[in-house]
């Protein structure tokens, strides 16, 4: 009476080393795919850490700003310089008609 007792018992514990068994097997394919999934996340956080690292910065925008002053500057100068010379140019152009 002890042996069938012992066979259940027994086919039991193998019945549960099974499951155990299967249940190791998908939390392992589990970590798995939670590592390669870190490892894509990783490559990905060091191209956008590689992209940060070249944007432009607070202080390149502020020489820019001083860099397109300078130009707007130098440009208005230049068209009152344009205005002087082709009134020059006008004159002169006046006087010679008025000679010939």
């Amino acid at each position: 009476m002890n042996e069938p007792v012992f066979a259940v018992v027994a086919a039991i514990i193998i019945v549960l080393l099974l499951i155990n068994l299967v249940g190791l097997l998908v939390i392992g394919a589990r970590v798995g795919r939670q590592a390669n999934d870190a490892h894509q996340l990783e490559q990905r956080l060091t191209k956008l850490e590689a992209r940060v690292d070249n944007l432009p910065t607070h202080r390149d925008f502020t020489e820019l700003r001083g860099d397109l002053s300078e130009v707007v500057e130098t440009t208005a100068g230049l068209s009152g310089q344009m205005t002087t010379v082709a009134q020059m140019l006008r004159t002169i152009q006046e006087h010679l008609l008025e000679n010939d």
